[in-house]
């Protein structure tokens, strides 16, 4: 796997950097549509000749029918045809190259349809560049790749690229080599995983926590003991790797999470796995020994990640129940943002101006904090269970502890 990936970097980025010459006459004439054409201005064969003609390319007189034929460009004359063949090729997962024609049938010019619009480029640049899991350096490597690849928008996403100096994950940034071509460690360690699961495997992994010292801010691997500093002498570091059974990998709030279990999970009756922050996650690896599956594990709530992150707003393992809340009415916009359309009015006041009540299946756990966000503008409310009540007190004993920590003078 090494070797093949070294290889694939070393032609990777030669090939982006072929000059406009050193292309094939279709990627050529690909490249002049993207940049020099659009539905409302559809560019002619002579003009794209020209065009070549000027970078210093010979494609010949035929070339731009060539390209047409072999892509299949689909062919109009009025707006309403070019209006139904795009209705027609919503599923088409590629560009598309259109043929505008006169009444008399003689060909106008032609234009290309990309698969993806500016504005989903510009979701992807934004995507990037405010990553929770790349660093700088990862972030503005693949900006520019994405940039190559928008073609036409290039100038425009340089320079809104170059408005976004930091990222908000950095740490090991100064670990990574200036290059062509920076794979995120995040990235490749969710590969792993993902590949792990695919054979059965165990992983291998250091989990860390941030540390600070000598002002800055660092990764360090965590164990039952505590913190293994890097400044500890080798000889009296504690081994804490981990080994674990990976069961599935979750994206949530910009961040990846390996569900799985580590040998005292698979013992243990009351907990069926744990969660595993990737960016946390280091020195990654399979390990050769066989992995238990999640229906072996008798998990049958990740089958469906979609509710399973709903429920889950800041992932966290353990008890999953249904909770009944109160939410201002002019706040009830948070609740859609986090839950989609995951719970059940049940209540309101008399003209739906003040509050709504409301069920929805939480992970407990998880849920506190997300009340303790929303404290100001939502109440857990009590429906007569002993488990309700439980619930609520555990809330209001963090909500005093919150309190305290203001009420002690000259702090």
């Amino acid at each position: 796997m090494k070797k093949y990936i070294e290889n694939w970097e070393e032609c990777f980025m030669p090939r982006i950097e072929k000059g406009f010459g050193e292309r094939s006459t279709d990627d050529i004439v690909r490249d002049i549509l993207r940049e020099y054409s659009n539905r409302e201005n559809p560019i002619s064969a002579k003009n794209i000749e020209g065009i070549a003609k000027r970078k210093g390319v010979e494609i010949g007189r035929n070339a731009v029918k060539g390209f047409a034929n072999r892509i299949g460009a689909r062919s109009y004359e009025t707006e309403e045809e070019c209006d139904a063949i795009i209705e027609e090729c919503q599923e088409i997962e590629r560009e598309i190259v259109f043929e505008k024609k006169g009444p008399s049938g003689r060909t106008i010019g032609y234009w290309m349809m990309e698969t993806i619009s500016e504005s989903e480029w510009m979701f992807l640049l934004d995507s990037v560049l405010n990553s929770k899991i790349l660093t700088n350096k990862g972030a503005k490597n693949l900006a520019k790749r994405i940039t190559f690849l928008a073609g036409k928008n290039f100038s425009e996403l340089t320079k809104y690229r170059h408005r976004m100096e930091n990222q908000p994950y950095f740490v090991g940034d100064d670990e990574i080599k200036a290059g062509c071509y920076i794979e995120s460690r995040v990235l490749k360690q969710v590969h792993l995983i993902r590949e792990a699961i695919k054979q059965g495997k165990k992983v291998k992994f250091l989990l860390n926590i941030y540390d600070y010292a000598n002002q800055r801010v660092r990764l360090v691997p965590y164990g039952k003991n505590g913190k293994v500093l890097p400044e500890i002498p080798e000889k009296y570091q504690e081994d804490v790797h981990r080994i674990c059974s990976p069961f599935d990998v979750i994206f949530s709030n910009g961040r990846y999470y390996m569900l799985g279990a580590d040998l005292e999970t698979e013992r243990r009756t009351d907990l069926a796995y744990k969660l595993y922050r990737v960016d946390l996650m280091t020195d990654v690896t399979i390990n050769r020994a066989k992995a238990i599956s999640k229906e072996e594990a008798g998990i049958s709530e990740l089958d469906d990640l979609y509710k399973y992150r709903i429920e889950n707003p800041y992932m966290f393992t353990g008890e999953k129940k249904k909770v009944k809340i109160r939410v201002d009415a002019d706040q009830f916009t948070q609740i859609v943002d986090w839950f989609s359309d995951q719970f059940k009015v049940v209540g309101h006041d008399a003209d739906e101006s003040k509050y709504y009540d409301m069920e929805m299946e939480v992970n407990l756990e998880s849920f506190k904090f997300w009340l303790l966000q929303y404290s100001g503008c939502v109440k857990l409310l009590d429906r007569g269970t002993a488990s309700d009540k439980i619930y609520r007190n555990k809330i209001k004993e963090m909500l005093k502890s919150a309190l305290e920590k203001y009420e002690v003078d000259g702090v």
